[in-house]
């Protein structure tokens, strides 16, 4: 398959991700509007109140239903390309967010939706290059054990903030899935269905390098995200899903674009193009955000 067909179908999946992905936070919404308050004082019980409501449980469903399509999309194009395109999905929500959970949108939000229409074709026209570097080697890792410990250390001092301002637990969860992306991205890159098959013992699985750094890259990425969808919903449940996930997302692409270049080493052929495309996107999700709901008013009065 000629490479440009690997890329309009990278892209296509991850379009289709981001949609599943946007879609989920909604269908949580309407369900934790109407459970007690989640914290960290009593997380057990705040998980179990969760996972016993249906609606909750669905959105939960339709977000993993997302990670097929994000895998894959992943493996085709990198997520220097993927993560950007999750401006895409908001079309989904901003759309359900005013039929499910009835929040007025300002009239800003049609020029929102063009504008991130338009991002993934400019990102395409970008050229961006598969992953480049090979996590086994000494100077990925040096770049991956900087940047993960400062974007971390950053998140955690927010969190001490989140009391006064709620809005911070979308700064603070962005960062975290951008984190989990980049471990995403690294336990997917260098593992094939050729290296499975190849694997006849665990003596074989633990002498294969790129094997064990993808399980290593899996046992970290989980529970980020785990942490991140926790901090979310939390999040969530004092703020409207319109306002708080553009805010959550654009630090998510900020955090995974430099993941993709700084440590992956992804090359952009057409920067204009590419820039043109991020710029839509934050711009797109920079009105969401901005733009004051009917509820959110109706709770300051």
């Amino acid at each position: 398959m000629p490479a440009h067909l690997y890329k309009i179908a990278g892209i296509a999946l991850a379009l289709l991700a981001m949609s599943l992905f946007s879609l989920a936070p909604v269908l949580q919404k309407s369900a934790l509007d109407r459970l007690p308050p989640l914290s960290f004082s009593n997380f057990w019980k705040s998980l179990v109140s969760l996972v016993k409501n249906r609606r909750w449980m669905l959105g939960f469903a339709v977000g993993c239903l997302g990670l097929l399509p994000y895998v894959a999309a992943l493996r085709l194009v990198g997520v220097a390309v993927v993560q950007p395109l999750y401006g895409f999905g908001f079309i989904v929500l901003v759309s359900v967010s005013r039929f499910m959970l009835h929040e007025k949108l300002h009239p800003a939000a049609r020029l929102a939706m063009a504008l991130l229409i338009l991002m993934p074709v400019f990102i395409a026209l970008g050229d961006v290059s598969g992953v480049q570097y090979d996590i086994t080697q000494p100077s990925t890792q040096m770049s991956l054990g900087i940047f993960v410990p400062v974007i971390l250390l950053t998140g955690g001092i927010l969190i001490f903030f989140t009391k006064k301002h709620p809005i911070y637990w979308a700064v603070v969860s962005g960062a975290l899935f951008g984190v989990g992306a980049v471990f995403a991205q690294m336990a997917i890159s260098f593992l094939t269905l050729d290296e499975l098959r190849n694997v006849g013992s665990f003596r074989a699985l633990i002498r294969n390098e790129d094997l064990m750094f993808s399980l290593a890259a899996v046992l970290i990425a989980v529970p980020l995200n785990v942490f991140a969808d926790y901090c979310m919903q939390v999040g969530l449940q004092q703020k409207t899903a319109s306002h708080f996930m553009p805010m959550a997302q654009t630090i998510n692409n900020v955090v995974a674009v430099a993941g993709g270049i700084l440590i992956f080493g992804q090359r952009v052929t057409h920067w204009h193009f590419y820039i043109a495309g991020i710029v839509m996107g934050l711009a797109g999700l920079f009105l969401l955000a901005r733009f004051k709901h009917h509820s959110e008013r109706t709770l300051e009065h």
